[in-house]
């Protein structure tokens, strides 16, 4: 697994990380159940809740005052020898809020290790992409499946039907959660992708997917309107 390649033995035998910070991109399940068995085997323990060196945290918006709580644990001496660890879930995140962590990811704390979990690449600053090493589920194994998507029964709907849906099943829903509308659109561009003849595509095949992908950049923003995208969608998407 990715965490022992990345561990080492310094020369009073303690566990010691190559790099401080991971951006893990892909299906949080996959990495959320990779990261909890890892870190279990490395600081021996059954529960990692029980453990005051690690720090785990699921953000649907990731902002400045969290990335102000997140710099001042980090300052934090650790209380056993393999240091602290921090591992945030976030499904969105400011072009400010990255910017006021630059210098704790350029400079952090002895012994201080940052796992990021996040769906795409692309939500993140290419300064902060530079500052930690990046790896992909698809680089070690398949991702585990989210089940069944309603993103196939939705591109068959009519527009009426499909504001319908939007309505009961993200806007109404408080249950759902942004990075699950995020899930939804990457679903969708999949879905439609796999129906295109690339070597035939047309105009609108074309303009939907260019949509997609752009939207799907506007939803990592907090501030953007899931409202508004999703509605985007029903309207531009072919059936």
């Amino acid at each position: 697994m990715f965490i022992k390649k990345a561990l080492s033995l310094n020369d009073k035998g303690q566990y010691q990380f190559p790099h401080h910070a991971y951006l893990l991109v892909g299906d949080r399940g996959y990495w959320k159940k990779i990261l909890t068995k890892e870190l279990k085997k490395l600081l021996k323990i059954d529960n990692l809740a029980s453990s005051p060196d690690i720090w785990w945290q699921d953000y649907e918006s990731f902002g400045i005052k969290d990335a102000h709580a997140l710099i001042e644990r980090e300052a934090r001496k650790s209380f056993g020898r393999h240091g602290r660890f921090f591992v945030l879930e976030i499904s969105s995140i400011t072009p400010e809020t990255q910017n006021a962590l630059l210098k704790t990811f350029e400079e952090p704390a002895p012994s201080a290790h940052f796992f990021i979990i996040a769906r795409s690449l692309e939500m993140f600053l290419p300064t902060l992409r530079s500052r930690m090493v990046i790896l992909t589920g698809a680089e070690v194994s398949p991702q585990v499946p989210r089940g069944e998507s309603s993103a196939t029964p939705f591109l068959k709907l009519d527009l009426p039907d499909r504001l319908d849906f939007i309505q009961s099943e993200f806007l109404k829903n408080k249950d759902k959660s942004k990075g699950e509308i995020i899930d939804f659109v990457a679903d969708l561009e999949k879905i439609l992708r796999s129906k295109i003849n690339m070597a035939k595509i047309t105009k609108d095949e074309e303009l939907a997917l260019h949509e997609l992908a752009k939207c799907q950049r506007y939803l990592q923003n907090p501030r953007s309107s899931n409202r508004l995208i999703l509605e985007h969608l029903a309207l531009i998407l072919p059936n």
